[in-house]
């Protein structure tokens, strides 16, 4: 399902080495890319801060990093080098990881299709949509500071997704995602960024107090697997890190609903504190199954995973019409120690 590649210089140009540099053109201008180019990671950078894309991969991010720092997101290195995986109904899902833009509600996830009927039936909220996950996206415009990346739609959502990737500030990044419905009849669909961060790292969520969270665990009688520990205090809710199952459990996890004060999730790793913010959807637009913000945890033998997860509105999009979402990450240092105490501590300085 790839095209062919344009040439040699548009392939040297735009296949990463590793996860650190990309080749840029001369005076940085502007890159054009067909779709289906075996490109490895695309960076972009001011000097201060560094985002890292993999248009051959779903367009996603899988760089966040300030220019001397660690990644704060959970990527490995090797997922960034071609072959890449085929955009196919076949494709079978793997822990790419990153941050990816998924079509919600989950248990919509193949709701809208014909090509899996059963998983239509079944209300299967697993796996995502394999051609989201790995689609090849053509890079519309790229500067030093700025990608734009452009999709085919999807046959199980109808979605084209455009990614819009701008640093807008000495340590901050605007996430903007377009969806327009290419089908020639109406879908319904919330936009759901899903950012899966370095597990040993710290989440914290500003709560509206009028509205208790809801977690969700392993059922009773699972014995095989346990809930995560979460904690709320000071207005914060935290799925704090280092816990790994005892047996006879074999893997823990929880799931975070949260219905928050602000359009927030903040995260730390080290003496570094990302910030991840968007406009506050009102929760009547949100689809019921869902909340603004959600956390995600799990634990255990190659299943360890942190998701800090934002909902568009949940709207039904007209043929040819278009819905997006957009984030803003910033990264600002940390002098403290890594205790929910003094990372609480920290938080109480951020204005609301």
């Amino acid at each position: 399902m790839r095209s062919e590649a344009k040439g040699a210089f548009l392939l040297a140009a735009l296949v990463a080495v590793g996860l650190g540099r990309v080749a840029r053109p001369a005076g940085g201008g502007p890159v054009p890319s067909a779709a289906g180019e075996a490109m490895g990671l695309v960076e972009i950078t001011n000097g201060t801060i560094v985002l890292g894309v993999v248009p051959a991969l779903g367009g996603r991010v899988a760089v966040v990093r300030t220019a001397n720092g660690e990644n704060l997101l959970d990527f490995e290195a090797r997922r960034a080098q071609p072959p890449f995986p085929e955009p196919a109904l076949e494709t079978p899902f793997e822990p790419w990881n990153g941050r990816i833009v998924w079509a919600g509600p989950q248990s919509g996830f193949w709701s809208q299709q014909e090509l899996r009927p059963e998983l239509r039936l079944a209300h299967a909220g697993w796996p995502p949509d394999p051609f989201n996950e790995t689609r090849r996206f053509e890079i519309v415009e790229r500067t030093p500071t700025r990608l734009r990346l452009k999709g085919a739609p999807s046959p199980v959502t109808g979605l084209a997704l455009e990614h819009d990737y701008e640093i807008v500030g000495p340590r901050s990044v605007r996430l903007k995602t377009t969806a327009t419905n290419g089908r020639a009849t109406a879908v319904s669909w919330d936009l759901w960024p899903n950012t899966r961060v370095r597990p040993e790292g710290f989440p914290y969520v500003p709560v509206d107090p009028r509205h208790a969270p809801r977690l969700d665990g392993p059922h009773a009688g699972q014995a095989e697997a346990g809930a995560c520990a979460s904690e709320l205090a000071d207005g914060w809710l935290s799925l704090p890190p280092g816990q790994q199952p005892q047996a006879p459990q074999q893997r823990l996890w929880t799931k975070a609903f949260i219905r928050p004060r602000r359009g927030l999730i903040a995260y730390f790793h080290g003496h570094e504190l990302l910030l991840i913010a968007a406009p506050l959807v009102p929760q009547e637009r949100i689809h019921p199954e869902q909340t603004f913000t959600e956390l995600y945890r799990g634990a255990g033998p190659g299943s360890t995973i942190l998701e800090l997860e934002m909902h568009g509105a949940y709207e039904t999009i007209a043929p040819g019409a278009s819905t997006s979402f957009e984030q803003t990450l910033e990264i600002q240092d940390y002098d403290g120690p890594a205790d929910a105490v003094a990372h609480r501590r920290r938080l109480a300085l951020l204005v609301d």
